[in-house]
């Protein structure tokens, strides 16, 4: 079994992006080699040409946990077959329009995760604690006071 638990010097990577704001609430993002476009739909101003930044992270956070998932099998040697993730995240606009006191982030973050894979609950159980343990996105939704619901399920695979 391969970890990086064991890893005592910092492994520091830095990640740049760059964008141009292209006017009615929308901006254009290089990312490496990718290009895509951050958008407020029409009634907040924007013109709706692509996700606002909230369904960026939302989406991250599905990929993020899907790479976790993925790497933390891989690492213990479980075989998965399917990853199914709903996340939804709710805020208050009013922390956007600048009212006092109403914080712009998520209120909540609910979702679930459904893993379709021959595990017993003990590695099922391991999987969800490292996954929850080790995902960014879900440490830094977290560490901002919303911690995420998300509820876990497991689908034994019927081929």
């Amino acid at each position: 079994m391969t970890t990086l638990a064991t890893q005592t010097k910092p492994k520091l990577i830095s990640l740049t992006t760059t964008g141009t704001w292209v006017g009615q609430a929308s901006t254009d993002i290089t990312a490496g080699e990718f290009n895509f476009r951050v958008s407020e739909p029409t009634g907040l101003g924007g013109n709706n040409s692509g996700p606002n930044p909230f369904q960026y992270l939302i989406g991250a956070f599905e990929g993020c946990i899907a790479v976790v998932i993925e790497t933390v099998a891989a690492e213990r040697g479980y075989e998965i077959d399917g990853v199914d993730i709903e996340i939804t995240g709710t805020l208050d606009l009013r922390g956007f329009e600048g009212v006092e006191g109403v914080s712009p982030h998520f209120q909540t973050v609910i979702g679930s995760v459904k893993i379709t894979a021959d595990l017993d609950i003990e590695q099922f159980g391991v999987l969800v604690n490292e996954t929850e343990r080790r995902c960014p996105i879900y440490n830094l939704i977290k560490d901002a006071g919303v911690t995420p619901q998300i509820e876990w399920s497991i689908e034994k695979n019927t081929k």
